[in-house]
Formats: C-alpha cells, sequence, structure tokens
C-alpha cells in the first residue's frame, strides 16, 4: 500500500492562496527562469523585475503537485527586494524545513530552485 502524503499547514495554505502567482508582463527589466518539464510532473517558470542588481517584484507561474506551488508560492516573497547575489544565498534546504516538505518530495523543491537560479542568471547574477 502506497503512503499517504500529508501537507503542512503552510503548504495547504500557499497552494490555496497561490501569492505572486501570474505571469509578468514583459517589460524593460524583467527577465524569467524556467525549470521542469510538465511530462516529468513538475515545470516552474519565475519573472524577476530588477532594478540595478535589486528584485523590484516577482511572479511565477507552476504545475505540480501541491508542494511544487507551495514552494513556488514561498520562494518569491524571500526574493522579492534582496539583492540577486542574496537571492541567490535562497535554497531548497530552507523551503524544505519552512514548508515541513517529506524527503521523497525533495526533487520539485530542485526544480523550483533551478528555475529561481535560471531567473537570477538571466538578470546577471
Amino acid at each position: 500500500m502506497a503512503a499517504t502524503l500529508e501537507y503542512s499547514a503552510t503548504v495547504l495554505d500557499l497552494f490555496a492562496r497561490r501569492p505572486f502567482a501570474g505571469r509578468m508582463p514583459p517589460t524593460p527589466g524583467v527577465v524569467t527562469g524556467e525549470a521542469g518539464e510538465r511530462a516529468l510532473g513538475a515545470q516552474v517558470q519565475f519573472w524577476l523585475k530588477c532594478s540595478g542588481q535589486r528584485i523590484q517584484a516577482v511572479s511565477f507561474l507552476a504545475y505540480g503537485c501541491p508542494h511544487t506551488i507551495a514552494a513556488a508560492s514561498w520562494w518569491a516573497p524571500r526574493v522579492q527586494g534582496l539583492s540577486l547575489n542574496d537571492a541567490k544565498q535562497v535554497g531548497w534546504r530552507e523551503a524544505e524545513q519552512a514548508l515541513s516538505i517529506p524527503t521523497e518530495k525533495r526533487g520539485r523543491l530542485l526544480v523550483v530552485e533551478d528555475a529561481m537560479h535560471a531567473a537570477l542568471q538571466a538578470a546577471g547574477a
């Protein structure tokens, strides 16, 4: 019998509300980064609006399980307002702990982290 995954209250809240979800219009200073594949169960895209080396705004689209969507929802406000270098320091382990993500879902966190790193790289980090 397969184990039943339980979701933390934080995961359920972020999954339901999805703060920062949605496409960001293509305007000067907006970059994007993407990782994962729908066919493999998780795909995340982040948009960053930057001014100089600072992130002014963040948005995302995510496809996947509640853990994937909650992790993207958790990540966005963590990096908004940070410098590009400081944003690179936010990692999957911090998200795993904050959201009580089970070990078997770490791969989803890595997809979210890869998408953010791709966006940061596009911004010049």
